[in-house]
């Protein structure tokens, strides 16, 4: 029987955080020098920071910017135009703050004009042989030199695999399995990642069409595409103790308790005036021991709506960054050499 394989691709384009914990680094050494106008050393930290090659899309698209407003500021105005320029490469929404310098905003104007067009890649996944593409659409300053995929073979460890850029694509043979999970990323001449296509969490999935994935919906191998919906799990579960409806209740449970202390402060305070009202008819230590009373509820009440305010932020933040598949996604579906493919796309 001829093999086939079936690939269940998700894409994403990921544009990585920048960290920012580590203040040594060339780039937040760069920042600061821009903050403080020191431009000539601000050019040497931009320059190893391009050259360290280990910025991801939003270091990189940062490092263009601060390099163009650097040049600007230095006079040298055809280098901040080319720096903004691929500044705009990596984000079309780009933009200088109100009140920068016109010394600075003319370079940037003037690589606004070009209309670069945002960088656009594409995964090309095969079947028989197992193996991926990566189609450069759109990169008119040919920043992607090379193209790494990291792929992991029937849940196994990962390896990297990497292939020149030639004529705006890169090919890469994957090893045999029935299954591999492949993120790819595009890098410039320094090794810097322009772009992600996958992630861990969601990588691009290619199974073996004789040993399909459980989950896995087989294309229609058909010469018609079928467009239809699939949403797929996060591959690694938080534990319990990470689940948002579990500290979500907590918070509930906290403001039910801050609420009844609440309520006995309350009439602990209506007692101690009608005791004051009527003080002739009492002793002191009645109001005492009222005061004593209320004060330890007004205390306990307290300390509930905080806790409660303090669960409901920490559930919000797991809601908020929980993984996720996501929602209903695009698939086209159709036939390729060997098996059939299925492309899914869209923002996770």
């Amino acid at each position: 029987m001829t093999k086939g394989f079936l690939a269940v691709v998700a894409v994403v384009v990921a544009w990585a955080s920048p960290v920012r914990a580590n203040d040594d680094t060339s780039l937040a050494q760069a920042r600061r020098d821009v903050e403080s106008s020191d431009y000539m050393s601000a050019r040497s930290d931009l320059v190893s920071a391009l050259d360290g090659g280990t910025a991801g899309p939003e270091d990189l698209a940062e490092i263009y910017k601060l390099t163009g407003i650097v040049e600007a500021a230095l006079g040298n105005t055809d280098g901040a135009t080319a720096a903004f320029t691929k500044w705009l490469v990596l984000d079309p929404k780009a933009a200088l703050p109100p009140g920068t310098s016109p010394k600075i905003t003319r370079p940037f104007d003037a690589a606004a004009k070009k209309r670069p067009g945002k960088l656009e890649v594409k995964p090309d996944p095969h079947s028989d042989p197992p193996s991926i593409a990566l189609a450069i659409e759109n990169d008119p300053l040919h920043l992607v030199a090379r193209v790494v995929a990291i792929v992991a073979a029937d849940h196994g460890a990962e390896k990297s695999l990497s292939a020149e850029v030639q004529r705006g694509r890169a090919h890469i043979d994957l090893p045999k399995a029935k299954r591999l999970d492949v993120r790819v990323e595009a890098l410039d001449e320094h090794g810097n990642r322009v772009a992600l296509v996958g992630s861990r969490d969601l990588p691009i999935v290619i199974t073996s069409e004789d040993h399909p994935e459980p989950t896995a919906k087989r294309p229609s191998t058909t010469g018609t595409t079928a467009v239809q919906a699939r949403t797929e799990a996060p591959p690694h579960a938080r534990p319990l103790a990470l689940q948002w409806w579990l500290w979500g209740g907590i918070a509930v449970a906290a403001a039910g308790g801050a609420t009844y202390f609440g309520m006995e402060a309350r009439s602990a305070a209506d007692e101690i005036r009608q005791l004051n009202a009527t003080s002739p008819e009492h002793q002191f230590t009645d109001a005492q021991s009222v005061q004593s009373r209320g004060e330890r509820d007004a205390l306990l009440f307290n300390i509930g709506i905080a806790s409660a305010g303090a669960f409901a932020a920490f559930a919000a933040i797991l809601y908020v960054t929980q993984p996720r598949a996501g929602s209903e996604t695009h698939v086209v579906a159709g036939p390729t050499a060997g098996g059939g493919a299925v492309l899914v796309e869209g923002r996770f």
